[in-house]
């Protein structure tokens, strides 16, 4: 009878894949954003690394931020860039966002206002609210510094971007 039950266990554990990581990985990553919301800048950090390199876009994004403010880490705009990156390329809206300001600013990289209008396009068709509102202001101030030629030539980035589910953007 034992057996029985024990079986049922493990189909039923299986069935709906219940393991211990995923819950202990979201606790560290809400309690990651908890110990930033409160200005715990080194702490998140130090919770945020792991989630980070395991590939959690959020985390990622996260530490894109601090690295390029230089709250709890030494600001780095090139250890920006390297999350921002791997995070939009996972389709999160937010570093595309960042991504297409270190690009019109230069930090980090080399100034490009055709990549720029690139990731303010991509991310202002998938951020809602303020923030989206933003990334397309910006989208339509730079369109209106470019010429046609470049505007077909972000036109195609942003298609080859999208069709490679923002694997081949930058």
């Amino acid at each position: 009878m034992w057996r029985f039950f024990f079986a049922l266990f493990l189909v039923l554990t299986c069935a709906t894949g219940a393991s211990p990581r995923p819950v202990v990985a979201a606790d560290s990553l809400e309690e990651a954003e908890f110990a930033y919301e409160r200005g715990e800048y080194t702490q998140a950090a130090r919770l945020f690394s792991p989630l980070a390199e395991q590939g959690v876009a959020s985390a990622q994004f996260y530490l894109g931020l601090m690295h390029e403010k230089g709250r709890g880490v030494r600001q780095d705009y090139q250890t920006a860039l390297t999350w921002f990156r791997k995070a939009a390329a996972q389709g999160y809206a937010g570093p595309q966002s960042n991504l297409a300001l270190m690009y019109e600013r230069g930090r980090g990289v080399r100034k490009d206002l055709v990549r720029a209008l690139m990731w303010y396009h991509i991310a202002g068709a998938m951020l809602q609210g303020d923030e989206g509102k933003a990334a397309l202001k910006r989208r339509d101030y730079l369109t209106s510094q470019m010429t046609a030629a470049q505007i077909e030539q972000v036109q195609e980035m942003i298609r080859r971007c999208q069709q490679s589910q923002f694997k081949e953007c930058d």
